[in-house]
């Protein structure tokens, strides 16, 4: 294995540019996404593109990143291989493909060149940069935390959030135990639209079994309104089909007076 966990020996070869993958590697830092360094994840593991056989242009994309996921989750994949009748390889996959596109989507936000052509297909990243927003670098006044004061200080219901935390270790992702720390949070959830608080304190046993999650940053990010809301809707929509797929429902509420949320049950 090469810096950063790049693959350097077997199909591939190639050698990626140490400067390419320190890039890579501290913008997925800012997003509070952890890396999987030499391919033990869970985490953004960096590989040298494979361009054999009709692959992607290597000059172009010389990087690779995949998703993956907990070692309970990938190694009982791994058992199950192509047994259609086995949840585990299914439950995998989708987890990876929603990591995996939101990578594509929010790495152009800070000044990462970073593609994903096909629905399954990998993640590629080129050495050239992307049009990110001025002062998207280092040195840029910090995002606001994604959750109101983090996981700790927001009372949830405790059986959906032992439910929210093991679907997110199957799935990899990490959990903010903090207002400064980077992960899945608990997230202050208001009254739904047209319910008043005495109303919503009133809601019976269903409602007050949801509890809103949302994706926290490093409080390092960078506080451009278009970086924020890039990291932001790529990350909620990746954890939202991760925790589905690892058995969660989950749902979009969209009041009219602020942003749309996750919600999440575990039935």
């Amino acid at each position: 294995m090469g810096i950063h966990g790049v693959a350097t020996t077997g199909a591939r070869t190639g050698r990626v540019d140490p400067l390419l993958a320190d890039r890579v590697v501290e913008a997925l830092l800012l997003v509070g996404l952890p890396v999987a360094h030499g391919g033990h994840g869970p985490g953004v593991h960096l590989l040298a593109t494979d361009g054999g056989d009709g692959g992607p242009d290597t000059d172009r994309w010389p990087v690779t990143l995949r998703w993956i996921c907990s070692p309970r989750l990938e190694g009982a994949a791994a058992v199950a291989g192509a047994d259609a009748r086995s949840p585990w390889s299914r439950t995998r996959q989708v987890v990876a493909d929603s990591m995996e596109t939101a990578l594509a989507e929010l790495l152009p936000a800070l000044g990462v060149s970073a593609t994903r052509a096909d629905a399954d297909g990998p993640t590629l990243v080129g050495p050239g940069s992307s049009d990110a927003p001025a002062g998207a670098g280092a040195g840029s006044s910090p995002a606001g935390s994604a959750a109101a004061g983090g996981e700790i200080e927001i009372e949830v219901h405790p059986a959906v959030a032992a439910a929210v935390r093991r679907g997110a270790a199957l799935a990899g992702l990490p959990l903010a135990r903090g207002p400064r720390t980077s992960g899945v949070a608990f997230a202050a959830c208001g009254p739904a639209a047209g319910t008043t608080d005495g109303q919503a304190a009133a809601a019976d046993g269903e409602a007050a079994a949801v509890v809103d999650v949302a994706w926290q940053p490093s409080h390092q990010l960078p506080g451009e309104p278009l970086v924020a809301t890039a990291v932001r809707e790529a990350m909620h929509h990746a954890v939202g089909t991760a925790l589905a797929a690892c058995g969660l429902r989950t749902s979009w509420h969209r009041p009219a007076d602020s942003a749309p949320h996750l919600h999440v049950t575990d039935h």
